[in-house]
């Protein structure tokens, strides 16, 4: 029993200590895929200015003229970035988790291509005995023909969805919707948005950093290294292309309810407002990202195939045009929609020209199918934001509410913190608030604004600040307002996805003033919220409290309040490594017997001050010196593996036939802790230097003035004569008892010719008073 107890307590203790472990490692990993989102998302505002302002610009030119074609190439450049989100995000994920490596970045894309590729073969169109109905719509959308034959009742033929769209096959999966395929850098396969892109993102950093350091055998050493990573993923993308032609159909499909049924919610803005609750919540973490990602870029956050695919089938397919859709039936529907456009707008006819669009119809996830409409936008066809909105899609739920306390809300908060400044003090602070607001307006960076009073007092985020924020998104839902945004919602995003698109007839005047009114009644309350917080609060904000920091914080400073690193890992002391080499931890002594290597060329080669840069090819290892004077090639070469070196100008090949693939990550990793080191080491001394020029300084300047300042007072009280005055140089005086008790303190310190002037002047003019 003692035993059992024993066994029993150890695996309770291990299960612990490994949830401990998954905890702590969870965060930092996390964090890391949140950053690895910023990479695509800092190229969308140039993408989204160039493909606003491109329609803008070919929608009021004339066709084929000259100003045409620029608005239309400045748009298709900036749609590009938009639709291809998914492998932009599969090469930033891969170059998150690998330390920015090109080779990771490139195996992504193999990794990408070939799971793409994989489904692609399995994907084909979902046959069927035509029926009376299928017959019908071949006759109207085909001509009546598929593949030159023409359409007949019983004849074999792919199955049409109520769009007219082809439907698909996956192995067991059958009547795979149209909206669910898309062409991946020219693959048809499944639409699966960026979560594809990320998982194999993930997969290629894995192989990259398990397998970029191996060595193979001799007949194989030419894959060595780097050259095996993409193999090598090339392989480990292929169970995960079957997990996702396994699961997505039902996933996928799963999402496209979600984004529809979410958007049919009886009072609109109830979405938006859950949605900026969790997003904000996790502001703090850097986990925003990865929360609202699906919904902007998936069918998760709702997909136009669905939209009009759904009404298209009650109100032609089913032959019933008095259904309700968003509480409207066709001929309503056609009444508004053509009230807006300004001309009449038939549902037929808006219906194929969404359909005729692929890149539109496909068009999936909030902003995506923002950035598809801002791009497409056509009123003589009644493609714009209302059309949409008629229907029930209300594009920019998750994004417009950020104007709102962008643009007025926090500038409001800040300016609230800054009034709670003593008034002899608000002039110092002034700039860091004002700047801070200012930055919030213009481009929606928030950071040293939300980041100082979540260091400051926690509750003023989660009690003020995140309530606010989701009451933004709530009336900017109800509002029905439909500016779309980049990564923040500043005013440059205002311009580019709310005024340009409304005078290119994108939207109506509610849906891109409404903004500014949501951002209107946020300022005075976040002001009036802040500021009473603030006060009664007894927050210390910058500048309150006189002897504390007057500058506002930042996300580094707070995660360092908790004893974290920015990605969320535990700051921890460095120590030396316990392996029997400074340079790895390893107790492989193959693994340690490299790195040891690899120092040593270092050595060889000058040191690391003397390598700027450092490569391979099939069989040499390629580096580049600033002096090659001092290149120890023998030395080189006398720690075997090479059978030749060459030094030529300040280009230096070793030949190693294979290994130089295990040396050069290994050379890398070094020269990056010597480097490092080295410039600690630099500004510790700069530091140092700075210090004992400033204290030099400081005793040169202060000498010379109290000496003059002692002397001309002495000088000022001696009333002796002229042979009394040339003994002040001497340490012991011999004047009356008044004058001595002023000179002797410091009349060491003068110098003669100094001490004798003044004397010699006040003797002279008290003798001709006399």
């Amino acid at each position: 029993m003692g035993t059992q107890t024993v066994s029993t307590g150890k695996v309770h203790n291990s299960f612990v200590s490994g949830l401990v472990k998954f905890k702590d490692g969870i965060m930092p990993t996390l964090s890391k895929l949140s950053k690895a989102f910023l990479l695509p998302i800092a190229l969308l505002p140039i993408a989204g200015v160039f493909l606003g302002v491109g329609a803008a610009i070919a929608n009021a030119a004339d066709a084929q003229t000259g100003l045409w074609y620029f608005g239309t190439v400045m748009n298709k450049m900036g749609d590009v970035a938009f639709g291809n989100l998914p492998v932009l995000f599969c090469i930033s994920v891969a170059l998150a988790y690998t330390k920015d490596a090109g080779v990771a970045a490139l195996t992504a894309v193999v990794g990408f291509l070939v799971m793409n590729a994989l489904q692609g073969a399995l994907l084909h169109p979902t046959m069927v005995n035509a029926t009376e109905e299928l017959v019908k719509q071949y006759k109207d959308l085909f001509n009546g023909f598929y593949e030159g034959k023409e359409v007949v009742l019983g004849m074999k033929v792919a199955n049409l969805d109520a769009a007219g769209k082809v439907m698909y096959s996956l192995l067991w999966h059958n009547n795979i919707p149209n909206g669910l395929i898309t062409s991946n850098l020219g693959v048809n396969s499944l639409n699966t948005g960026v979560f594809a892109g990320i998982f194999v993102g993930a997969i290629s950093a894995k192989c990259y950093n398990t397998f970029h350091k191996t060595q193979l055998p001799s007949a194989l050493s030419f894959f060595s290294g780097t050259k095996l990573v993409p193999i090598i993923t090339f392989f480990a993308v292929i169970p995960l292309g079957f997990i996702f032609v396994f699961f997505w159909p039902w996933i996928g499909q799963g999402l496209a309810w979600f984004g529809t049924k979410s958007g049919d919610i009886p009072v609109k803005g109830i979405d938006s407002l859950v949605f900026e609750m969790i997003e904000r919540s996790l502001v703090p973490f850097g986990l925003h990202h990865v929360f609202y990602s699906p919904l902007w870029w998936t069918s998760a956050g709702g997909s136009i195939a669905d939209i009009v695919t759904r009404a298209n089938t009650e109100w032609i397919v089913n032959n019933n045009p008095t259904a309700l859709i968003n509480g409207l039936d066709m001929f309503n529907w056609q009444e508004q929609a053509s009230a807006f456009a300004g001309h009449n707008i038939t549902w037929p006819e808006f219906f194929t020209t969404v359909t005729g669009n692929k890149d539109l119809f496909e068009a999936m996830g909030d902003q995506t199918m923002m950035a598809r409409l801002i791009a497409n936008i056509d009123n003589s066809k009644g493609i714009n934001f209302t059309s949409f909105q008629l229907l029930g899609l209300n594009l920019g739920r998750f994004q417009s509410g950020k104007f709102g306390f962008m643009l007025l809300g926090l500038p409001m908060a800040a300016l609230a913190m800054w009034f709670n400044v003593p008034k002899e003090n608000r002039k110092n602070v002034m700039g860091i608030y004002f700047s801070a607001a200012f930055t919030c307006f213009l481009t929606g960076i928030t950071e040293p604004i939300e980041y100082t009073f979540l260091f400051l007092a926690p509750w003023l985020f989660y009690g003020v600040h995140m309530p606010l924020a989701a009451i933004s998104f709530m009336f900017a839902g109800m509002l029905q307002t439909h500016v779309s945004m980049t990564v923040s919602g500043g005013f440059i995003d205002y311009i580019v996805f709310g005024i340009i698109p409304f005078f290119n007839g994108a939207m109506s005047a509610t849906s891109v003033f409404g903004v500014l009114g949501v951002a209107a009644v946020m300022g005075p309350v976040y002001f009036c919220a802040f500021y009473f917080a603030v006060k009664y609060g007894n927050v210390m904000v910058p500048g309150r409290d006189t002897s504390g920091p007057t500058e506002l914080f930042t996300k580094d400073d707070y995660k360092a309040s908790k004893g974290q690193n920015r990605d969320g890992s535990k700051i921890v002391a460095v120590e030396a490594s316990t392996g029997a080499s400074k340079w790895t931890a390893s107790s492989n002594p193959t693994e340690i017997a490299r790195y040891e290597k690899a120092a040593k060329i270092i050595e060889f080669l000058g040191g690391e001050a003397n390598i700027t840069d450092v490569d391979s090819c099939a069989s040499r290892l390629r580096l580049t010196v600033i002096d090659s004077s001092v290149v120890n090639k023998d030395g080189i070469m006398s720690l075997g593996g090479s059978t030749g070196a060459l030094v030529r100008g300040t280009n230096v090949q070793v030949v190693y036939g294979g290994e130089q693939e295990a040396i050069k990550p290994r050379i890398k990793e070094i020269l990056e802790i010597q480097r490092s080191q080295s410039e600690s080491q630099s500004e510790v001394e700069k530091k140092i230097t700075v210090g004992v020029k400033t204290e030099a300084t400081k005793v040169e300047v202060a000498k010379p003035e109290i000496v003059e300042a002692k002397v001309k007072t002495d000088a000022k009280k001696i009333t002796v004569s002229k042979p009394v005055a040339k003994k002040v140089e001497a340490k012991k005086t011999t004047v009356s008892k008044p004058t001595t008790k002023k000179v002797e303190a410091k009349s060491t310190a003068a110098s003669k010719p100094v001490a004798k002037k003044p004397v010699a002047k006040k003797v002279e003019t008290k003798k001709t008073t006399k």
